[in-house]
């Protein structure tokens, strides 16, 4: 019984974290693309989407995977009582992290710059993306500490407040200021600096400006190879972005990048719930968090999964409202990509189970193997499709790598869910070519609406009797 009560308030804190930290994602994500489509032409609505890119990628050099290692070597100083140190010293870390590459990218950003981006000004956008990258550091370390020590109204407070001056500095900066895609990166900035203040709450009068060896030698066991993940993570979500500034105008990326962004949201649900499973996980023994992982990677399913539809159904009509008429070519690319997200998304337990088990270097394994996949289709079929190349590269390198994962972790734990993965990716499938044909056919705006949702009430239906059954069989398991 008491198994049963403390994974149900696991799940329980688990939705809380996850809703928090989905309310920020989908704030910058989904909730003011209307307004950046509005105010932002086409081009330079591209050249957004070219900033976040690189500024996605110095964000992985930057942090070298502190964040996550924190996350997995946190618990271990607090049994010390040397938690508070612990974090000190990956912040001052941080801080030496940075000014290296501050001099690096002062010295040669521009040859960086061109290698990635070679028809976007290096000057401003360089620096846009590196003072992105840094703040990020910050906004991400103070909620990571307040969900590390379970204080879950703070945690939500910050996150919620760090939303509401995200959306008020947009909101000046487009349409009172007039700023553009200038007005909008230093509201991004803004919001993330706001953010970042918890850190100088959280630590008081114990910061000190020092970096203790035993701190940095642990945390970059874990993080070496979680910065080469993520560096490989890049590659398997953005390298179509890159190679298709050689091939298409900003234009063009700008309808890949809207089509990206609203695939991503599947991906940042699944990240919201992963915040919340990996510490708990983490900090049980090993007997429950065999039980932890099972539960939630059928929870995961059934929540992806249902998540994913109706965006996949509802996603004409939510991109007539959030973009103009030119950005209609995008539909076709979402669909693409949020299978695509829906496929990378199930890889949560699995990567998961791994790190519990401390096999970080086969998780990355198993990511590298996917980016090395994805780059090279994309090197392929980008030249001959353009953004029907980097969505389909995308798509094949996602769900290689989920069912690879998959099967390493099933010889390592006994645990899989392969069967589940698929059935869900084939009823997916069947859900957006449904989708597709809807909005191929000439049916008013009432009855495409009537018919998609008749489809999305069928599926909740089915997805309650799942879990249903699933809460019985556990039960009887218990």
């Amino acid at each position: 019984m008491t198994a049963i009560v403390s994974v149900r308030g696991f799940l329980y804190s688990s939705a809380i974290y996850g809703a928090a930290d989905a309310v920020v994602l989908a704030v910058g994500g989904l909730f003011l693309l209307p307004l950046y489509m509005r105010t932002l032409s086409q081009p330079e609505f591209g050249n957004y989407v070219i900033v976040k890119t690189n500024a996605e990628l110095f964000t992985y050099v930057l942090f070298m995977g502190l964040p996550s290692a924190a996350a997995r070597v946190y618990f271990d100083n607090k049994r010390i009582g040397r938690h508070v140190a612990y974090m000190g010293s990956v912040i001052n870390l941080f801080l030496f992290n940075l000014a290296a590459f501050g001099a690096v990218f002062y010295f040669w950003g521009d040859r960086i710059w061109k290698l990635l981006s070679p028809a976007t000004p290096t000057i401003p956008y360089l620096w846009f993306s590196v003072a992105l990258a840094s703040t990020s550091f910050f906004a991400s370390m103070g909620p990571l500490w307040l969900r590390l020590e379970g204080r879950v109204h703070a945690f939500v407070t910050v996150q919620i407040g760090s939303s509401v001056v995200l959306a008020a500095a947009v909101a000046v900066a487009l349409m009172v200021l007039h700023e553009g895609l200038r007005g909008l990166i230093f509201a991004m900035l803004i919001s993330s600096a706001c953010s970042g203040l918890v850190l100088p709450w959280l630590f008081g009068r114990r910061y000190r400006p020092r970096i203790e060896i035993s701190h940095v030698t642990e945390s970059l066991r874990f993080a070496a190879p979680i910065v080469i993940g993520y560096v490989a993570y890049f590659v398997l979500n953005r390298i179509g972005t890159v190679i298709l500034q050689r091939h298409v105008a900003s234009d063009q990326i700008a309808i890949f990048g809207l089509a990206q962004q609203l695939a991503m949201m599947v991906t940042i649900v699944a990240t919201a719930f992963g915040k919340a499973v990996q510490p708990a996980v983490y900090a049980a023994e090993p007997a429950t968090a065999r039980d932890l992982l099972d539960r939630s990677g059928q929870m995961l399913i059934v929540l992806m999964f249902g998540f994913t539809s109706c965006l996949v159904l509802f996603a004409w009509e939510a991109l007539s409202v959030v973009a103009p008429r030119s950005y209609a070519p995008s539909f076709e690319i979402f669909l693409i990509l949020a299978w695509s997200n829906l496929a990378y998304s199930l890889n949560l337990i699995s990567s998961t189970a791994l790190f519990y088990h401390r096999r970080p270097k086969t998780s990355v394994a198993v990511s590298i193997g996917g980016a090395s996949l994805s780059a090279t289709i994309s090197l392929w079929l980008i030249p001959l499709y353009q953004l029907r190349g980097a969505a389909i590269a995308t798509a094949v390198a996602f769900v290689t790598m989920s069912l690879s994962g998959q099967w390493i972790t099933r010889r390592l734990t006994g645990q899989s869910l392969i069967g589940p993965m698929l059935l869900t990716l084939l009823a997916a499938a069947v859900v957006s070519l449904f989708a597709y044909w809807v909005r191929e056919q000439d049916f008013s705006a009432l009855t495409a609406i009537g018919l998609k949702s008749i489809v999305a009430a069928l599926i909740g239906v089915a997805l309650y009797a799942i879990v249903r059954a699933s809460r019985s069989l556990n039960s009887r398991n218990a």
